[in-house]
Order: structure tokens, then C-alpha cells, then sequence
């Protein structure tokens, strides 16, 4: 009596943080598993063209740098470029994700719940405590808000960090690298707190999306 030979599923263990496959060629195989790949689609309509539009009215046409008018104008233009943009370029498995309305708002609040572990850490980096605290808070909703499409794709994506930390990073970076202009002897108005490290920020996040779906 002929025996019948049972194909053995071959079982593999990944220790990856997001449990992807991406590579760079973006030819994803085996998207029927169960942790499909995610990735941005190159295309030039991911790129934030906003920011630098925001970073030129905050910088040459405002008057005395009004960084909370500038945080007005940056949450609802970083959600429509979430909705028309971001959100339509990012591919999940074999095809590209739904809008979910909900989650929208719910990745806003906690983006907003984010700007408090984010003032925390940059008074540990130097910024004023008591006499600066308001600037230093609207610098982290800043740079929480510049993160915000990352942080709602880190919800919509079941949670794959990994491909979402290189946003984070850049505008972490920016806002990092811009403050040595603060020290300077130049007494500019831009060098005042948290201006640079308001522009660096904006830039750092340019920069993030603009080549984010490339690295």
C-alpha cells in the first residue's frame, strides 16, 4: 500500500523589530503571509512641498517668528498631505491601504500625547526648564505633528516600526544639528529660542520624506 507523502511546512524564526520583508528593488514575494511587507512607493508626490512653504511664510513674511500661528497652519496641511499623499503612496502586502477615518483622529491624539515625552527629552538636551518651558512645548508638538503621517502608517501598518523609524530620525537630527547657531555672537532675532531648532526640524522632516521611501 503506497504511502502518501505530506509536504512539511518549513517553520522560520525572525527577530526582526517590524517582522518585514522590504527590499530596495520593491518586488515583495510571498505578501500572503502572515506579516505581508509595507513600504512608500518612489514617486515625486511624496514629496512635503508644504513644509518649505510654511518654513518661508514663518521665516520672510511673518513678523517676530509666531511659532504657535506656524503650528495652526502645520497640523491640518499635514493632514490633507496624509490623506492626498502619504497615506496613497504606502503599499501594505500586495496592495495600497485605506484611508481609516477613525484612526486619523485617534493617531492625533496620541501625537499629541507624544509632545510630552518629547519636551522631557529636549530639556534633558539643554533646553530652558521654567523660563522657556512654553517654547520648548511647541517645539515638541512641532516636531510630533512633522511625524504625524509616520505615526498614523506605525497604527495603520499593525504596528511595523521599523520602516517608520528613519522619519523620526530625521527630524530628531535637524532639530539636533540647528541649535549651534543659538551660541553664536551674531544676536540675529532667528537665533532665539526654539526658532533654529524649529527650522531644522521642518528641514529634517523634508528631507525624511522626500527620500524616506529610498533608504
Amino acid at each position: 500500500m503506497a504511502t502518501k507523502k505530506r509536504n512539511q511546512v518549513k517553520k522560520k524564526v525572525t527577530f526582526s523589530d517590524d517582522n518585514t520583508m522590504v527590499r530596495q528593488t520593491h518586488r515583495k514575494k510571498n505578501v500572503g503571509h502572515e506579516h505581508p511587507p509595507v513600504y512608500v512607493r518612489k514617486n515625486i508626490m511624496i514629496i512635503p512641498w508644504h513644509l518649505l512653504v510654511l518654513l518661508y511664510w514663518y521665516l520672510y513674511v511673518a513678523l517676530d517668528y509666531p511659532t504657535d500661528k506656524l503650528l495652526y497652519a502645520l497640523i491640518p496641511t499635514q493632514l490633507l498631505y496624509l490623506i492626498f499623499q502619504f497615506n496613497q503612496y504606502t503599499v501594505y502586502g500586495n496592495k495600497i491601504i485605506k484611508l481609516n477615518v477613525p484612526l486619523v483622529f485617534i493617531s492625533m491624539g496620541c501625537t499629541i500625547l507624544l509632545s510630552i515625552p518629547a519636551l522631557v527629552l529636549i530639556i534633558l538636551f539643554g533646553a530652558p526648564f521654567l523660563e522657556k518651558l512654553k517654547e520648548s512645548l511647541l517645539l515638541a508638538l512641532h516636531c510630533c505633528f512633522l511625524a504625524y503621517p509616520a505615526m498614523y502608517s506605525v497604527f495603520n501598518c499593525d504596528f511595523k516600526v521599523g520602516l517608520w523609524k528613519k522619519y523620526f530620525i530625521t527630524i530628531v537630527v535637524g532639530a539636533w544639528l540647528s541649535c549651534v547657531v543659538i551660541p553664536l555672537d551674531w544676536d540675529r532675532p532667528w537665533q532665539a529660542w526654539p526658532v533654529p531648532a524649529i527650522v531644522g526640524s521642518y528641514l529634517g522632516a523634508f528631507v525624511g520624506y522626500t527620500i524616506g521611501s529610498y533608504i
